[in-house]
């Protein structure tokens, strides 16, 4: 087997590879759904939301260490 043949064969396995953990990805996602559900956000929760969102595109906002926050 050639260098070049073997470099194509890792190829396609890595992509199999990737397409398989996409897909257990995906079953982790539908098994957490269904095991712990999934919840509507409340009006004040989705208007915070709404305003991190719209500061963050602005450049807004920056980060905190948690220590600082509740002093």
């Amino acid at each position: 087997m050639g260098l070049e043949m073997t470099t194509s064969i890792n190829k396609e396995v890595l992509d199999e590879l990737r397409k398989l953990r996409e897909r257990v990805e995906r079953i982790e996602d539908l098994l957490e759904e269904r095991l712990i559900g999934t919840e509507e956000p409340l009006p004040d929760e989705e208007a915070a939301i709404k305003r991190y969102e719209k500061d963050k595109r602005r450049g807004a906002t920056s980060y905190i260490r948690l220590e600082d926050a509740c002093p």
